[in-house]
Parts: C-alpha cells; sequence; structure tokens
C-alpha cells in the first residue's frame, strides 16, 4: 500500500492512504480473531426479509435517488443559486451535502446533477477540487463523503457569510 504525505496550508503534514491502512489492518484482526464473522452471519439473515418490503418504495437509481432528496430540501432555491457561482469546492460539495447519509455521490453523478440544473461541470473538476482542498470532503470506500467542515461550509455559502477558498 502506498502513502503520500501532502503539506497543509497550516504547515502541518498529511499522510494520504494512512487511514485506509489502518481501517484494513484493524478489519484483518478482527476477522483473524473471529470477531467479525459471527455478527454479520445473524444480521444478514435477518435482513433479507426487511429489504423486500421496502424496496419498491425507493427509487434504485443513484441519481433519481439524488434528486427526490434535493426536491425534498428545504433549501433547494439557495442550494442551486450557490452552486451556480464560480466556487468548484461549493459545487463539489452541495450534492455530497444533499445526499449525506441516502446515497452514494460520486464525481460522474455530481457532474450529471449540475447539468441537469444547467451548470456545465465537468466530473474530474469534482474530483480535482476535492482532493486539492482536504479536510472538506473524506474518501471512504463507499465514496467521497462530506465531512463537518464540508458542512460547515455549504452552511456558511447558503447564509451569504462564504470566505474564498
Amino acid at each position: 500500500m502506498a502513502f503520500k504525505a501532502s503539506k497543509a496550508k497550516s504547515g502541518l503534514f498529511e499522510i494520504h492512504g494512512l487511514e485506509a491502512f489502518i481501517e484494513k489492518k484493524f478489519a484483518e484482526l478482527k476477522e483473524a480473531f473471529g470477531g467479525a464473522k459471527a455478527a454479520p452471519k445473524k444480521a444478514a439473515k435477518a435482513r433479507k426479509a426487511a429489504p423486500a418490503k421496502k424496496a419498491p418504495a425507493a427509487p434504485k437509481d443513484p441519481l433519481s435517488t439524488l434528486f427526490a432528496t434535493f426536491d425534498a430540501h428545504p433549501k433547494k432555491a439557495a442550494l442551486i443559486k450557490a452552486g451556480k457561482q464560480k466556487d468548484q469546492l461549493l459545487r463539489s460539495l452541495i450534492p455530497l451535502y444533499v445526499g449525506r447519509g441516502v446515497v452514494e455521490v460520486s464525481s460522474g453523478l455530481t457532474s450529471k446533477f449540475w447539468a441537469k440544473h444547467g451548470v456545465t461541470y465537468a466530473a474530474p473538476n469534482v474530483a480535482k477540487a476535492l482532493r486539492e482542498h482536504v479536510g472538506y470532503a473524506r474518501r471512504t470506500a463507499k465514496g467521497p463523503q462530506i465531512t463537518p467542515n464540508g458542512i460547515k461550509y455549504v452552511e456558511q455559502a447558503l447564509s451569504g457569510k462564504n470566505k474564498a477558498a
């Protein structure tokens, strides 16, 4: 596993890949001691019956799920207005903000989200903005996830108090 170090604006160093390495090793140790295998089998049997009842109600397409969540959001108009600004970090964070805990938001999904709202925003720009602005989103196995700093950044932009990134 390769690690990459980068220097943050504050002068501290951040080691990319370390968190994933530690999580992987922890999972291996947990499996080696038998702690991870007993619990998931029981939980998997209980889960098989429940999704059959809930599956028809929820849209299966992540894009339609994101749009449904966005349409139900109380600050929908303000989010669209903020996304039309030239702040790429904000454009990248808004779909993560709206879809947090509901849908896995990828850079391609973010690009399609903004295309529907009349904003041209390429997927590589999404990934680049999140990569360059460390601390606003975290890379996980399920894709990028917004952090508390990212949530604060979006909410400041909605209130009009946002500083340049």
